[in-house]
């Protein structure tokens, strides 16, 4: 058991399998054992067994159970790579356990709003709630410049699209010739190979930095001028939060759930999952002298204002309140 901060302790259990197929035979015992000296229990995705089996024993237990999908409701998550397999598994377990739950906990608007194609009557029990914001990046004055530095953190994996912003980037080095993109992260090395390649034509214009820590991250930041993120399915998006909280604009696509905050805040660019559109949005938003000043000016504090600690805090316990006052039926 490692304490992490007073009043809170991490337990580790040991478990068999990977990915969606892991199980943690040693969790259950545990939860049989400990779990109803709990008032609530948060659980954490859908679709794997050590998740739904956990849920399920508690609920059939009486416990409150509190179940963040994590993105596992959409309809990407549920149609991409054994999307057959997916839904018989959510059909006989997750479907059954959902309907009984306390509380569900969704990240966005977006997230909740998509999940009601299951057919499930959410109710009260349907709570939107972010995650923090995390540390902050943005620098102490961030300088007005006429740079062209465009960043895109996150894992490489297909679900990023990151092969769409590499396809778009020549129509923006033809209108922006000193265009500059910046790809931060890891992934499985044959597919960053594969990215690699396909931004090798660009010459110095295209740079993957691999992984990056905190102070990398930092540097990268406040190097940047607009920040892009064209996922296919984005469930949050922290990279985006971090971006906005460093002063930068963004471009991110309609399948990246912030995508409204973005808009409602004018903190940058929605475009479609096309090459035109998303080359578009990226000159648009290196250009716009406007969005950037403002996003330097503001964006730190927008974000503060919607995602702070104490605002997330509170509406996780009212969150957690009426998940103790509504017990599994």
């Amino acid at each position: 058991m490692l304490t992490q901060v007073p009043q809170a302790a991490l337990e580790l259990f040991a478990s068999h399998g990977e990915s969606a197929f892991v199980a943690s035979p040693q969790l259950q015992a545990w939860l049989r054992k400990h779990g109803g000296a709990f008032d609530v229990i948060h659980v954490h995705g859908l679709l794997n067994s050590v998740s739904s089996l956990s849920a399920r024993l508690c609920v059939r237990s009486g416990w409150p159970v509190v179940i963040r999908p994590f993105g596992t409701l959409s309809r990407y998550t549920l149609s991409h790579r054994r999307g057959m397999l997916k839904w018989l598994y959510f059909s006989m377990l997750d479907r059954p356990i959902l309907r009984r739950v306390s509380a569900i906990h969704f990240t966005t608007t977006a997230e909740r709003e998509e999940s009601l194609g299951h057919g499930i009557v959410w109710g009260e029990r349907a709570f939107v709630v972010p995650p923090p914001a995390g540390k902050s990046f943005s620098p102490p004055a961030r300088p007005a410049r006429a740079s062209a530095n465009v960043l895109s953190l996150g894992r490489l994996n297909p679900v990023k699209r990151l092969e769409l912003l590499l396809e778009a980037w020549p129509l923006v080095m033809e209108r922006i010739p000193a265009a500059c993109l910046t790809i931060a992260g890891n992934g499985d090395s044959a597919y960053a190979e594969s990215l690699r390649k396909k931004g090798s034509p660009y010459g110095e214009s295209v740079r993957f930095v691999g992984a990056v820590d905190d102070e990398g991250k930092r540097a990268l930041y406040l190097d940047g001028d607009v920040f892009v993120l064209p996922s296919f399915h984005e469930n949050f998006g922290i990279a985006v939060l971090e971006a906005l909280g460093a002063g930068l604009p963004v471009v991110v696509t309609p399948e990246v759930q912030l995508a409204s905050f973005v808009r409602e805040n004018r903190l940058g660019l929605v475009t479609e999952g096309n090459v035109s559109a998303l080359a578009s949005g990226i000159i648009l938003a290196l250009e716009d002298q406007v969005l950037r000043a403002r996003c330097r000016r503001d964006g730190e504090r927008i974000v503060s204002e919607s995602f702070s600690r104490p605002i997330v805090g509170e509406a996780l316990m009212r969150m957690y309140r009426f998940a103790l006052a509504h017990p599994p039926s």
